[in-house]
């Protein structure tokens, strides 16, 4: 199991304090589920101002669509931490995986803009099991 979650690590690009804490696998809804955390003491960045080292105030749990994985929707789950940053005050941590307040991946929403210049965003919408006004906001963000 710890070098399954090693090889995700490195795939999701994850650098301390976060890790993948363990990974559910369920083939019948054909679902893949990343479970994050991060280390006790670890410090992050400040979505705000971008202060570094600042401490984590507390967490709610939250859910990120991510790539599919070989045919199963993928996911990753975890604590979405607010930091007490020195200048800013109590703010939302930045998520080196995803924008915040959002609940789609990074990777995820480049795909999305990707396939948006290829065909309709209806299209795109069943082709990824999303719905289309989910993915017109994102491509707004993008300026597409």
């Amino acid at each position: 199991m710890e070098d399954q979650n090693q090889v995700f690590e490195q795939a999701l690009g994850l650098e301390g304090p976060w890790y993948v804490d363990r990974i559910r696998f369920d083939s019948e809804s054909r679902l893949l589920l990343i479970h994050l955390d991060f280390e006790a003491g670890g410090t992050f960045t400040c979505g705000a101002c971008g202060a570094v080292g600042c401490k984590a105030y507390d967490t709610t749990l939250k859910r990120w669509r991510h790539l599919d994985f070989l045919g199963y929707r993928a996911f990753l789950q975890g604590p979405s931490p607010r930091v007490d940053c020195s200048s800013c005050g109590i703010r939302q941590a930045l998520l080196p995986w995803a924008r915040e307040r959002q609940r789609l991946t990074l990777p995820f929403e480049e795909m999305v803009v990707s396939l948006a210049r290829e065909m309709p965003v209806r299209a795109v919408a069943r082709l990824l099991g999303e719905h289309d006004t989910r993915l017109t906001r994102v491509l707004d963000r993008y300026g597409q």
